[in-house]
């Protein structure tokens, strides 16, 4: 069988991680491959395309798995990512277990997991589906973006604030968790859409049904920013709209069992003692 690589590139755990999973897909006669030298070049590894791969193997911490992800989602591959950075809600299997992970990748033996995708559309721009957020922010250090929202083209509300976070249940954990909002069951469809340091008394996330379609057009006086999965997508000038949905790609994660999302949320937010 043949499997693919993404690994952090400049994380030192991670590249002796790697060794450690080539030695055991070696023993186990399971080709490793990497795009664009995605492995580092280390040894063991062949470059090419993934699309032969059945399954794309992560090594680093969350932003890793977002790198898998965005390479398996036009391939429909499933991602199984082992954790060797901090946070690690996307990362199922702990470096600890890599001997035992490796047999059951030989076997065959994993399940898997769907999860919904964000698509943000800038007018007469790309198109680029992500998993965790997208995120329309300013541009000017000591200045607030002006933002102006409409849901399903109904007029909903204008913001000024450092910018606006739409996440996916997916990226609930990540940069939304930070700027106040909810975590909330990866299992889930919505659109959680939360201001970012806004100026104004209402503050809450907002959480839209998985069949709304948000857009954001920037205010009159200066461009804004559009993030996807914290790799800039573009700009938008001054009345320039950037639409966002749920994606119609799916996310394929490999599962084995291992975390659940009550005990990860309680372990990795420090709640074990409670």
């Amino acid at each position: 069988m043949k499997i693919g690589l993404v690994l952090h590139p400049e994380r030192a755990r991670a590249t002796e991680v790697a060794r450690e999973v080539l030695a055991a897909a070696a023993a186990r006669d399971i080709e490793v491959v990497a795009a664009d030298d995605g492995a580092g070049g280390l040894p063991g590894v062949d470059n090419g395309d993934l699309d032969a791969a059945e399954l794309i193997l992560s090594i680093g911490g969350d932003g890793t798995v977002l790198e898998a992800i965005s390479r398996a989602l036009p391939l429909g591959l499933p991602v199984l990512g082992i954790n060797s950075g901090r946070v690690g809600f996307l990362a199922e299997i702990e470096e600890a277990h890599v001997d035992a992970t490796m047999d059951r990748i030989a076997a065959r033996d994993w399940d898997i997991e769907e999860r919904m995708t964000l698509k943000a559309e800038i007018e007469d721009g790309p198109v680029v589906h992500g998993l965790n957020d997208i995120v329309i922010s300013k541009r000017v250090l000591n200045r607030l973006a002006t933002l102006v929202v409409t849901v399903d083209g109904e007029p909903f509300r204008t913001y000024r604030a450092d910018g606006i976070v739409v996440a996916s249940p997916t990226g609930s954990t990540a940069y939304s968790f930070s700027a106040g909002g909810p975590a909330v069951d990866p299992r889930m469809r919505a659109l959680l859409m939360t201001a970012v340091a806004p100026h104004s008394l209402f503050s809450r996330t907002l959480i839209f049904g998985d069949d709304r379609r948000l857009s954001f057009r920037a205010g009159t006086d200066r461009p804004v920013g559009v993030e996807v999965d914290a790799a800039v997508l573009g700009e938008l000038e001054p009345g320039q709209s950037v639409h966002v949905s749920v994606g119609d790609q799916v996310a394929r994660f490999a599962t084995m069992g291992g975390k659940r999302f009550p005990q990860t949320l309680k372990h990795k937010l420090g709640l074990d003692g409670d």
